[in-house]
């Protein structure tokens, strides 16, 4: 309840929103040992994954037989099927979190995927890191792109690491 005077505070124009992606072991070290190359902190380097995977036509083509709604993205419509059976995603062995925290409307275009694939934006999150990176076309073109100021012996350790 507010007292007599007082101001209701106000919203951060820039204020993230906090998700946190449960995945096995493996998959977060993978994560972050990628991480760690690439001289970048886990959770910028987990959101650029999500955000760019959402939008990405290699992503998108390879978990589209998947959705059950509709997704649309720039000059792109993809179609979905609600007979299709829902998406899963088993776990095997020990599991952890990873705290990401997305920019509004990058947590709103993951939204839509996760709505496209009817699962919870945090399970959306977790299949677009599996996702992107085990694609190689995604890799490779995020590499040039995010990680060209990286030595060549860096690079040689992060296509081992991807198996570029």
């Amino acid at each position: 309840m507010r007292r007599e005077g007082e101001t209701e505070r106000k919203v951060r124009s820039d204020k993230k929103v906090d998700v946190k992606p449960t995945m096995s072991l493996e998959l977060k070290e993978l994560l972050y040992h990628f991480a760690y190359l690439s001289n970048e902190p886990v959770k910028d380097v987990a959101g650029r994954l999500c955000s760019l995977g959402a939008m990405s036509e290699e992503v998108i083509m390879s978990i589209r037989h998947w959705f059950r709604r509709d997704y649309h993205r720039p000059n792109t419509i993809t179609v979905g099927y609600l007979e299709r059976p829902r998406l899963k995603i088993i776990m095997k062995g020990e599991t952890g979190k990873v705290t990401i925290k997305f920019p509004q409307n990058d947590y709103d275009i993951l939204c839509k995927l996760a709505h496209a694939l009817d699962l919870t934006p945090t399970s959306t999150a977790t299949l677009l890191i599996k996702m992107t990176l085990t694609n190689r076309e995604f890799m490779e073109m995020y590499v040039q792109r995010y990680l060209r100021n990286l030595n060549n012996k860096k690079i040689l350790e992060v296509n081992r690491l991807l198996k570029l």
